[in-house]
């Protein structure tokens, strides 16, 4: 539903009625974002601003030694801020490594691994097989710890699903196997 006394704006010329009393329009605010001479207009204004502000630092600068001392510390320290700038470095993905028994906390990250961990979840399903925890993270665990049992770490019959409340609180000495319980 449209109000009875209202006008559209058009490039900051018109006005907006509420009950009898008539607001001033918005010179230019609605022009420079809807439009692209708007914009042009806008970034004109700046330029002039920033134009009026050298002249009148130059005037200063002229006046008093000090200020032209902190003028040209000031030009310094930006122009070495920008010769400082390094260019964005590329990232660069590095594959998984590569799986060799009895490695460290890289085995995590290795393709084998990967590949066990992703068919223990489907075959025991995204559901803590301890408590029974179906949102947080989940973490698929060796049931005879890694540390102690290195051949079974591959192992898809040595795996359990659980959440990390229970993972973390079994840690490496219980071998309690939740998945049939």
């Amino acid at each position: 539903m449209i109000a009875p006394n209202y006008e559209p704006f058009r490039s900051g010329t018109a006005s907006v009625h509420s009950g009898g009393a008539t607001v001033p329009p918005l010179k230019g605010f609605f022009m420079a974002i809807y439009s692209k001479t708007g914009m042009a207009a806008v970034k004109r204004q700046r330029k002039a601003r920033a134009a009026k502000a050298k002249k009148t630092l130059a005037k200063l600068a002229e006046s008093s030694p000090v200020i032209q001392e902190l003028i040209n510390k000031k030009a310094s320290q930006i122009a070495w801020a920008m010769q400082k700038k390094s260019p964005k470095k590329k990232v660069e993905f590095l594959p998984p490594p590569i799986y060799f028994f009895g490695m460290g906390k890289d085995f995590y990250k290795t393709r084998e691994w990967r590949d066990v961990r992703y068919k223990a979840l489907v075959k025991f399903g995204k559901k803590c097989q301890a408590c029974g925890e179906t949102s947080g993270y989940i973490h698929v665990d060796h049931i005879l710890p890694r540390s102690k049992h290195p051949k079974l770490e591959l192992d898809i019959e040595n795996l359990q699903v659980l959440c990390e409340a229970c993972n973390i609180g079994k840690s490496n000495t219980d071998t309690t196997d939740w998945r049939y319980k």
